[in-house]
């Protein structure tokens, strides 16, 4: 398997693990890393390394934003997973 195969495959559980959800997030940033855990990879955002910052509103009984850090090529994967995903959906 190679490594796209298996970042797609990681971005799948990700969402499907309820780690990352599936919608267009509600604000994205971008900097340099934080130190935090990639959402999709699991790996280190270190210090010198570029990551995207997505954030998404909740609401209902317990508002508040929920945040993810990613690599940039993982957002890139996560992002295509996800539309996959939308894509497959049946229609109500």
């Amino acid at each position: 398997m190679n490594d796209e195969c298996t970042l797609r495959e990681k971005a799948r559980q990700a969402i499907s693990g309820g780690r990352l959800p599936t919608r267009k997030p509600d604000r994205t940033l971008g900097g340099l890393g934080s130190g935090s855990t990639c959402a999709v990879c699991g790996e280190l955002l270190t210090l010198t390394q570029v990551e995207l910052e997505i954030e998404f509103n909740r609401h209902g009984s317990t508002p508040g934003l929920d945040t993810y850090h990613l690599h940039p090529r993982r957002f890139t994967i996560w992002d295509l997973v996800r539309h996959t995903l939308h894509a497959r959906a049946p229609s109500a």
